[in-house]
Order: C-alpha cells, then structure tokens, then sequence
C-alpha cells in the first residue's frame, strides 16, 4: 500500500525504544520512509545525514534534551525546511521548545499517543510543507 506518508521521509528522536517502534511502525505503514534516533546528538546529526521531511522529538532525554535539539536544528541554516512536531508526556516541558528564540514548532503532540492523532498530524504537518 502506499499510503498518505508515501515519498516523506520522517526522522524519530526519543530515548525510548517502545516509543520509537510504536511512532515508527505507524509512519511506515502509511508509506513513509523512517529512521530512528536514540538521543539528541545522534538525532541532530541524522537530521544532517538524512534530510527528512519531518522529525518527531521527544522532549525529555538524557544528555542533550529535545529543546537542545530543537534549537540546533532550527538554527542549521541546511535545515531550515526540517518540519518538527515535538511528543512529549511532561507538558511542563513545552518551554523548552516555546521559550527558545526561534520560530515554534509545526506539531506538538502528548504522550500517550494515539495512533490516528500522530498519523493526522503528521500528515497535515507534510502536507502544508508542500504547499
């Protein structure tokens, strides 16, 4: 099948394996090509490597966390058309992304996931890049 994802590729950041397989299987059923990063530094430099369309980041990780990461991609000049939608379960984190001075990003999204939200917000968020 193809899908509504087809010919996106999407970048999955956060620390937690079950989380990455769980967002990871979603995105590829629907067509999208994904690679997974286990920590901030790896994400960013895969974000390099990869090109994706769209990266999905957790906010709380070990060592360099998801505001860290957000910043460091917005402000990669080969970047700037990374769409981001940040997945966190702590709320109180968005400041780590909102408070920074670059633009927010595309999607925010709280954890526990549900399937048909990720998938929807995913999609409007590639769709609208295409514009």
């Amino acid at each position: 099948a193809a899908g509504i994802l087809a010919g996106f590729k999407v970048l999955v950041v956060d620390d937690e394996p079950d989380v990455r397989l769980f967002i990871g299987d979603i995105l590829r059923d629907n067509g999208a090509s994904v690679f997974e990063a286990a920590d901030g530094e790896e994400g960013i430099r895969m974000a390099r490597e990869k090109r994706p369309d769209l990266m999905t980041l957790d906010l709380s990780m070990p060592g360099t966390d998801g505001g860290k990461v957000f910043e460091a991609v917005r402000n990669d000049p080969g970047l700037k058309d990374l769409k981001v939608c940040v997945i966190t379960g702590r709320p109180e984190l968005r400041r780590l992304v909102y408070e920074r001075p670059v633009p927010p990003p595309e999607g925010y999204l709280d954890k526990p996931l549900e399937a048909e939200v990720l998938l929807r917000n995913a999609h409007k968020i590639l769709e609208l890049a295409k514009t």
